[in-house]
């Protein structure tokens, strides 16, 4: 499978390559199959790099995540339009500010650099979103291609047989999962704004199956997330029913669906809901999967004694890569947050958490005052999936999985930005 990942890989860059050198293209309207709508090289680009996401090519990562950096780089220089540099993304530029100064005191640069590769490629892909999308067109078609081939990715890696050929192609399952919420929430959104309601509704409600069936308890966590914050930005004090009711029923999953129960408790004959609900739920019963020991263990090794600064950009990286001798070795802590608190200490994580938090209240803004609709649609879609995604970062690697968890929030905040700002002004 390695040969074919590569394989599969030259030919993508090279395909992206020359989108990005050809002038024009023509590719179906995302209103009617039989109209085709024009795209310069840059738009076009934008529309296959949300449909190209979800392929990992997992033995070639690395060189592709870099491939893609550079490309974005070349696209923002061609855009015609320039990138848009809102207070979020400034605040996003003084936290990658300092995990660069955590360079200076990290055993490893090489993996501190490595790091940075995963936190600024969301970044570029908004950046360069801003400056490309001008019109609903793109915003729509780029949505829609990505949901396609989400479809048709999560479709196969569910297929006994065809998943052993698919799973090196695309993501795998969890980080896969992940960035399905970002194309969940906007299913949802085509379908809340009565474009196609029905047909959208049933696609999202289709793709939210697949976390249930995987049983991943984070990603199930990020879709709730997501829809809850969705909304309560548009429908605010009117959703709080409708949230509680959404809270209760994953509760209801987590104790009476077995897969997810079985995940959720080392001894599920142990745990119920009332239990849950006086908070007597035996902690040492509740399955981590060896998380609480490398939490606890990296919080010894690398916060403790530097909880302001951490131990360096890349540090618990370099732990698990060289210097792990268990079964940690190679693998990753399953916890984004603990490790920005290891790596670049308290001033990293929040310069994290606010730079997020940060993007949801500008979304909030931009969908309140904005008298367009596709922008509002836009904003809503950016802030309620970036937080979805966001509390996964707790028990997983959304982090190391930027390219498909993360780029695609930010790319439609990015869109959102160039809509707000393009359509004000014509």
């Amino acid at each position: 499978m390695t040969v074919v990942c590569i394989l599969f890989f030259l030919i993508l860059s090279i395909w992206q390559i020359k989108i990005v050198t050809t002038r024009t293209h023509y590719v179906k309207s995302p209103y009617c199959k039989y109209d085709m709508m024009q795209c310069n090289s840059t738009e076009m680009l934008m529309i296959v790099l949300f449909a190209t996401a979800y392929i990992g090519l997992s033995p070639v990562l690395a060189l592709r995540l870099a491939f893609l950096e550079v490309l974005v780089v070349y696209g923002l220089t061609r855009s015609k339009h320039r990138a848009v540099y809102s207070p979020p993304i400034i605040l996003f530029f003084v936290f990658l500010a300092w995990i660069v100064v955590g360079l200076y005191y990290t055993p490893n640069v090489m993996f501190g650099v490595r790091m940075i590769f995963k936190y600024i490629y969301p970044l570029l892909i908004a950046l360069f979103a801003s400056s490309v999308v001008s019109d609903e067109e793109v915003f729509m078609k780029s949505g829609m291609m990505a949901r396609k081939v989400a479809t048709f990715g999560i479709v196969t890696l569910f297929l006994p047989g065809v998943s052993m050929i698919t799973g090196s192609i695309f993501w795998y399952a969890a980080a896969f999962i992940t960035g399905l919420i970002p194309v969940i929430i906007f299913s949802f959104a085509l379908a809340d704004f009565n474009f196609e309601r029905k047909k959208n509704l049933r696609w999202g409600l289709f793709l939210c199956i697949f976390c249930v069936l995987a049983a991943f308890r984070t990603d199930i966590f990020g879709t709730c997330v997501a829809i809850a914050t969705y909304s309560l930005i548009k429908y605010r004090l009117k959703a709080v029913p409708y949230v509680a009711i959404m809270g209760l029923t994953g509760l209801l999953v987590m104790f009476y669906v077995p897969s997810i129960k079985s995940k959720m408790f080392i001894d599920p004959d142990k745990a119920n809901i009332v239990d849950y609900m006086t908070f007597n739920i035996d902690e040492n019963n509740v399955q981590t999967n060896m998380r609480k020991f490398m939490w606890e263990d990296a919080t010894e090794r690398f916060y403790k004694g530097h909880e302001l600064v951490g131990s360096g950009t890349g540090r618990v990286q370099t732990f698990f890569y060289t210097e792990a001798t268990d079964a940690r070795q190679g693998g990753q802590l399953h916890n984004d947050f603990l490790v920005l608190r290891c790596d670049n200490g308290q001033i990293g994580f929040w310069l994290f958490v606010i730079s997020y938090v940060a993007i949801l209240l500008h979304c909030i803004q931009i969908y309140h005052r904005s008298p367009y609709v596709i922008v509002r649609m836009a904003a809503l879609v950016a802030g309620s999936s970036l937080i979805g995604v966001f509390v996964t970062m707790f028990s997983d690697n959304t982090l190391s999985y930027s390219m498909v968890t993360l780029s695609f929030p930010w790319g439609f905040y990015g869109m959102t930005l160039g809509l707000n700002k393009r359509l004000r002004y014509e």
